[in-house]
């Protein structure tokens, strides 16, 4: 089995066999990202088309900096915001980390009931988040990016990525209970 970098070298040369076996091994992850960034399922069959068609055309720009897969996340992230242009991007107000904490249950007793997870519940936490958070959350835990490879993704630096990702989290943990507990 080649890796991406070798495969989309050959792809680069022409070879369309090479590219089919990348978007096999890479088709789930960045449909499945494509979905979690928008609810619309067209704009994520274009995304995923957009993707790997601008993938074939730039295969030989590949650098291998990162992981290949980091490198298709993020041409389906500018895909599906491409289509999202004409409304504001406008980053939501920081809450205090006191407030996303109790948000998020801190200091409360554990409710054992929320050891079992399904699903669905994941899912309508997830998609109780704004755009920036799910999109943090997706490439980080879902994806398994390192921090560093998502800090260059999504162009800020470490630091800044790392307080993102902690409000996400905790965004997340009270997105969860709330649909748990009606709120």
């Amino acid at each position: 089995m080649s890796g991406d970098a070798e495969l989309l070298a050959q792809a680069a040369s022409g070879n369309e066999g090479a590219f089919e076996a990348l978007v096999l091994r890479h088709r789930e992850a960045v449909w499945r990202f494509a979905c979690s960034l928008t609810r619309d399922t067209a704009v994520a069959e274009d995304a995923l088309q957009e993707t790997f068609l601008a993938a074939w055309r730039g295969a030989a720009a590949f650098r291998g900096d990162g992981p290949a897969l980091g490198w298709l996340l993020s041409i389906a992230r500018n895909a599906v915001y491409r289509q999202f242009r004409t409304r504001a991007s406008e980053p939501g107000q920081l809450e205090s980390l006191s407030e996303l904490g109790e948000a998020a249950g801190w200091g409360a007793a554990p409710d054992p009931t929320e050891a079992y997870v399904s699903r669905d519940e994941v899912d309508r936490a997830l998609h109780g988040l704004g755009p920036e958070d799910r999109e943090l959350l997706l490439l980080r835990d879902q994806e398994g990016l390192t921090n560093e490879a998502c800090a260059a993704l999504l162009g800020i630096g470490l630091p800044a990525l790392k307080s993102r990702l902690h409000r996400a989290r905790l965004r997340f943990v009270a997105s969860f209970r709330g649909g748990r507990h009606g709120h």
